[in-house]
Order: structure tokens, then sequence, then C-alpha cells
């Protein structure tokens, strides 16, 4: 059950409920109302747990499936490698479009090259399929 679940993220991350609650950003009874059984958490409450800590496998936090942390396969390491090169040995790059939605999404465009590498990173991709689950993905830290 997600109770049980949410109790090794406690103990895993040494928290109490409390701190657990004021970390995520929630109600510390909203928290005790979850580990008691009373109520379910709902899709913001899960949303904010993974957002806290990306190191939580999603999968195994709504249905117990695999292990508590994630491993990350050399294929997704691939993937997320933004400075791997294609097959003809041509780095792949971002071109400006002009449009302004996605200067907002690239972030600004002022400073030094540095600057504008670090905006592009990812932090993390998550994937909702319309039956409400979902996957997350990290790219390696």
């Amino acid at each position: 059950m997600m109770e049980e679940r949410i109790r090794s993220i406690l103990k895993h991350f040494k928290l109490t409920s409390s701190q657990f609650a004021d970390e995520i950003g929630v109600q510390r009874s909203s928290v005790s109302h979850v580990l008691s059984g009373r109520n379910k958490p709902g899709f913001d409450f899960v949303k904010k747990i993974l957002s806290k800590f990306p190191e939580i496998d999603a999968e195994w936090l709504l249905t117990g499936a695999g292990h508590m942390l994630k491993r990350i396969s050399m294929q997704e390491k691939e993937l997320f490698d933004v400075s791997s090169e294609t097959k003809n040995g041509i780095k792949k790059e971002l071109k400006p479009s002009g449009n302004e939605r996605d200067k907002v999404l690239r972030g600004s465009t002022a400073g030094t090259k540095e600057e504008k590498e670090k905006q592009k990173e990812i932090e993390r991709i998550i994937i909702i399929y319309k039956d409400k689950s979902f996957e997350e993905y990290n790219p390696v830290q």
C-alpha cells in the first residue's frame, strides 16, 4: 500500500511525518491522514513527492513494483546525454526559431555561452498518459 511506501521514504531520508510534510509543501494533517490510511494520496500529493525527491522511482511509489530509488539504464543515459553525437559525427544543436514562446522555454538569450549551455540542461522529463499514469525520467546527475 502506498502509505507503507511513504513510510519507507520517511525512514530512508530520516524524516518525521511533519518534516516530510514541510519538505513537500503540504499540510501536516494531509501526511498524517495518508499514513493512517484515512485518505489516499492524490495526484498533486504524489507529484510533490516526486518533485522534491526526484531520485524516487514513480512506478515504485504508485504500484510498489521495482525499487524505491531509480536506476538509469545505459540506453536512458545515452538518451539524456545532450552532448552525444549523431551517427555522422555532427553534434546536435538547438537553433532558435525567433518565436517568443520558444525563447521562454529556452530561457533568456542574454549571457555568456557557458550561461546559455547551463540554461539548456534538462532537469527531468515527465510523460503523462491519458489513463492518468505517468513516467518520469531524470538525466544522469
